[in-house]
């Protein structure tokens, strides 16, 4: 007996709860040492006062009963050994996780010992870790990375399977990066640095990342950035590394057409009278791009300011107002939405002594590669010597050589002149019309042909004219017709549909060609040949965007 005693006393010093429950159906206490009744909020006298006789007394009903059903499940197999983790109810109501480990003995087959512990702090260092994981996944789901695991002892990629899919590999990827870039997965030219990226994972390096050209499984080509962080042993040997991915082909393609332009502008410098570049979204100058602005420029920081101060004071009037169309910051905004990128002006510039020369602007239009804004570059070069021969060449007739038309220069002052004289008592009817698919035509049959077409279309359009109207070439496949002094808008329509009609023409082994014509009306829809000429464009342009091979009259915004 007294031996007895002295091991319960050895019990109660033991730091963990010790106990030994009869296998019947409360799984009633035999024995409990005082660390026990202390984990549940109880001393020994309490607990008997409460009632607290067994261990349905203090586990939850659904718990207590998959408990039980777990212990005769671990007896019936025969387990000596076992350990569960469950809740129990502490004496203040609070529900708290154990540990216990269970010994059961065959040779007493009605009951069985049980050592427990508190695991309330490792289960909430759990929830943390599985919430922590949770909250991870959650955001890479709402953003365009995807997320690979690199094992570096193994060299395996572990790799999400909307990503297996894409390029055609395994969930699993042994003997990375070697492996993916033998499939054909990486761009030759970026074999290097894709490897390059695994092996500083391998090296032991913390971070990295890298940005490669993949095949995709349906053969087309896209760019992914990657970077990495390195996990490490207690011994500080990486034993993986996390990688994000993101696909940043669209800004990828940006920067490397951002680059090819402003390299190529960059290559004229020497021949330029000046190049720079400003962010058209926000109107600003860009002041770590092109050259370094003359004194005068410096304190304009705005695009609009500074071609309003150009046109003032370096544009020869007579050029000013194109000049400034040109250069509308609108106007480029529009038409680099509507896919029209580049583009040129010639005009005259004074010099200090007021004379005057030819200088070319010629400008682009580009995204930039990490905003949305649209940027613009300008380059101005001096063409004084090669523009005055061409004007001199030019001012020996008044006709296109290749079509027999007035041309452009001819076709605006006479068109301005009849406008400016009669005034707004004759209606007139003003038509541009360009020919479909030209480039199109041009490409694929060869220069000759193309040739061919613009000479047959001017040829109709004369053959369709009455002497006093007038026809002119804008150059290219671009032509203009004035028919004078019509009648009514509704008179002249169907002669507008006969010349559609009639621009309509089949070439063997060619196929059709046609044209689409825009129509405005003077006074109605503009009193200056600018005026019509834009109004026309618009009208010209909503036929291409709808029905080609047809005309579209301007409608007038109300």
């Amino acid at each position: 007996m007294e031996a007895v005693l002295d091991y319960s006393k050895i019990l109660d010093t033991v730091p963990c709860g010790i106990c030994q429950v009869l296998l019947d159906t409360d799984l009633t206490m035999l024995y409990a040492n005082q660390f026990y009744y202390k984990i549940y909020g109880y001393t020994p006298q309490s607990a008997k006062e409460k009632g607290f006789l067994n261990a349905k007394f203090i586990l939850p009903e659904s718990d207590y009963l998959y408990i039980k059903r777990e212990v005769f499940q671990h007896i019936r197999n025969g387990d000596r050994e076992f350990q569960l983790e469950y809740r129990a109810e502490h004496s203040s109501g609070k529900l708290m996780w154990l540990l216990v480990r269970c010994f059961y003995d065959p040779e007493q087959p009605d009951r069985m010992t049980c050592a427990l512990v508190d695991i309330a702090d490792r289960k909430e260092m759990e929830e943390k870790l599985r919430i922590s994981s949770e909250e991870s996944r959650i955001a890479y789901q709402l953003t365009d990375k995807l997320m690979y695991i690199y094992d570096a002892e193994k060299k395996q990629l572990h790799q999400p399977k909307a990503a297996a899919d894409e390029f055609g590999l395994p969930p699993v990827v042994d003997d990375a990066p070697y492996s993916i870039v033998k499939s054909g997965a990486i761009d030759g030219p970026c074999k290097k640095e894709y490897i390059e990226f695994y092996e500083a994972i391998l090296r032991g390096e913390p971070n990295g990342h890298a940005a490669v050209k993949k095949r995709r499984k349906n053969g087309s080509f896209g760019w992914y950035e990657a970077k990495f962080s390195s996990i490490y042993d207690e011994n500080g040997n990486v034993k993986k590394a996390v990688i994000s991915c993101e696909d940043i082909t669209e800004q990828r393609e940006k920067e490397l057409s951002y680059q090819k332009w402003s390299q190529y502008f960059k290559s004229q410098e020497g021949k330029t009278i000046g190049f720079y570049e400003y962010n058209l979204t926000k109107d600003l100058f860009d002041e770590e791009a092109g050259d370094l602005p003359p004194d005068y420029l410096r304190p304009l920081k705005k695009y609009t300011q500074t071609v309003q101060y150009i046109a003032d004071h370096f544009v020869y009037e007579g050029d000013a107002e194109r000049f400034s169309d040109f250069f509308d910051r609108d106007s480029l905004l529009v038409r680099y939405y509507k896919g029209q990128t580049r583009g040129s002006m010639d005009y005259l510039r004074k010099r200090p002594d007021g004379s005057l020369f030819w200088v070319r602007a010629i400008i682009l239009l580009l995204a930039d590669p990490y905003s949305d804004n649209v940027r613009l570059f300008m380059m101005t070069l001096d063409i004084d010597k090669e523009k005055r021969e061409e004007l001199k060449l030019r001012s020996q007739t008044e006709h296109d050589g290749m079509t027999g038309l007035l041309n452009r220069e001819t076709f605006v002052a006479k068109v301005t002149r009849i406008l400016g004289e009669e005034g707004s008592a004759n209606k007139h009817a003003l038509i541009m019309l360009d020919i479909d698919r030209f480039k199109t035509h041009n490409d694929v049959h060869g220069h000759p042909f193309g040739d061919q077409v613009i000479r047959e279309t001017a040829h109709f359009i004369k053959g369709f004219l009455r002497e006093s109207d007038l026809c002119g070439r804008m150059g290219g496949d671009e032509f203009m017709v004035l028919l004078r002094n019509i009648g009514s808008e509704d008179d002249v329509i169907p002669r507008i549909n006969m010349l559609c009609h009639l621009l309509r023409r089949k070439y063997t082994d060619k196929g059709e060609v046609s044209c689409s014509m825009g129509v405005v009306f003077y006074p109605r829809d503009g009193k200056t040949f600018r005026e019509l000429y834009q109004n026309a464009d618009t009208a010209l342009y909503e036929v291409k965007n709808t029905e080609r091979g047809n005309y579209g009259i301007y409608k007038p915004e109300r």
